[in-house]
C-alpha cells in the first residue's frame, strides 16, 4: 500500500509531503501504480528546486520520499509552489481514483 501524507500550514499551504510504501500492483519494475506516484512526487520535488530555486529539505529512500518547504518564501514563490504542489495532488487523486486499493491519501493541517 502506498500512503501519501500532505501536511498544510495554518494558511492551508502545503508545507511538506511524504510518500511511502509500495503498491505491489505488479512485479517490481512493472508496477504502474508505484511508477505513477513516484513520478508525481519526484517531479514535484525537482520542479520546486529547479524551476523555483526553493532549497527544499528532502529525503529519498527505497519506498519513501519526504519533502519539506522552508517557511520563509516570498508571496510570489509561494503562489508558484502552490501551483506545482496542487498539480501533484491532482495527479495523485486521479491515480487513486483508478487504483483505490493500492493508495491511501491523507491531507491534514499541522
Amino acid at each position: 500500500m502506498i500512503k501519501i501524507h500532505i501536511y498544510r500550514d495554518h494558511h492551508k499551504n502545503i508545507a511538506e509531503y511524504l510518500v511511502e510504501g509500495h503498491a505491489y500492483a505488479a512485479e517490481p519494475g512493472s508496477d504502474i501504480v508505484c511508477a505513477s506516484i513516484s513520478v508525481l512526487a519526484q517531479t514535484t520535488l525537482l520542479a520546486l528546486y529547479e524551476l523555483l530555486s526553493i532549497d527544499v529539505i528532502y529525503e529519498i529512500k527505497d519506498g519513501r520520499l519526504y519533502c519539506k518547504l522552508p517557511e520563509a518564501l516570498s508571496t510570489d514563490i509561494r503562489e508558484k509552489a502552490n501551483l506545482i504542489l496542487d498539480t501533484m495532488i491532482i495527479g495523485i487523486k486521479g491515480t487513486q481514483g483508478m487504483y483505490k486499493e493500492f493508495i491511501e491519501f491523507y491531507d491534514e493541517e499541522v
